[in-house]
């Protein structure tokens, strides 16, 4: 199956301030910071071990600094480098924060059972997200028997300007944190931008009018899904969910009659269930 969007278009580059909206010129912005959080996020699932010289194109940050920050991250446990290739992978310092992250949040626990009944039911995967720069960062997931990505994991990440969970988690995000991000996809798609703009508006017209908006076969040939934002009851965090499958199974009717009405429910139940006083994930 083809995937219509370019990695560097879907996610966007450098993803160092991504996360806030905030100006690398704001004096507060500590670059060499930023600088290695950009290469931590340079490896994918499909891409465990990288060396210096592709982290350097993939994060535009000279040779000579990447170097000095991976041996950095490698004595602080984050990267180990392999001396055989001659490449860096993710270490369990990495591991140590993302299941922190988990611990102090109840949603994926409670969205758990609620995905695997859906996913049982409609045959496609669902799953739940946070955002992270302009991606949509899977926190909990659950696949039915007709689901199509086998190598569907947590931590997994998707692009927030081509699929519905990212379409969703915008129309979700408070007015000034949305302009930021909306922002940051115009400079990182100059080209692109005016249909980009016009899919994203059309997506959070759909989610205004009925809760949740439809992506049909536009991130991935053959395949429909569905996004409904998840707004957190403290209301400082927007996460979002989704239901993707083959498009003869997770058809434009099923999902815009059933399975869609269906996330729409979810997040209202996972939003009444949790505590206002509880952590986001996000922080």
């Amino acid at each position: 199956m083809r995937r219509r969007h370019k990695a560097k278009a879907a996610g966007g580059g450098s993803a160092a301030s991504g996360k806030t909206g905030r100006k690398k010129t704001d004096p507060r912005f500590n670059t060499a910071l930023a600088r290695g959080l950009d290469i931590l996020r340079s490896f994918r699932q499909s891409e465990t071990y990288l060396g210096n010289a592709e982290l350097a194109q993939r994060t535009g940050v000279p040779k000579a600094t990447v170097s000095r920050l991976t041996f950095t991250l490698s004595e602080l446990g984050y990267l180990k480098y392999l001396e055989d290739i001659g490449k860096y992978e993710l270490a369990p310092g990495v591991l140590s924060l993302g299941f922190a992250v988990l611990a102090n949040t109840e949603i994926h626990v409670l969205a758990r059972p609620l995905l695997q009944e859906l996913a049982r039911e409609s045959g496609g995967t669902a799953a739940l997200g946070s955002r992270d720069g302009l991606s949509m960062v899977y926190m909990e997931y659950a696949r039915g028997e007709a689901a199509v990505y086998r190598n569907v994991s947590i931590g997994m990440r998707i692009p927030i300007i081509s699929t519905s969970m990212g379409w969703a988690c915008l129309h979700g995000l408070p007015a000034v944190e949305r302009a930021a991000v909306l922002d940051q996809i115009r400079q990182a798609n100059p080209v692109d931008w005016p249909r980009i703009q016009r899919r994203i508006q059309r997506a959070s017209r759909d989610v205004h009018e009925q809760g949740f908006c439809l992506g049909l076969g536009e991130y991935t040939q053959g395949i429909n899904s569905a996004g409904v934002p998840l707004l957190h009851p403290n209301g400082a965090t927007t996460l979002a969910l989704n239901l993707t499958g083959p498009m003869f199974v997770l058809t434009k009717e099923k999902l815009e009659q059933t399975w869609g009405p269906r996330l729409v429910d979810i997040a209202r139940r996972l939003r009444g269930e949790l505590p206002h006083g509880s952590r986001p994930a996000s922080g």
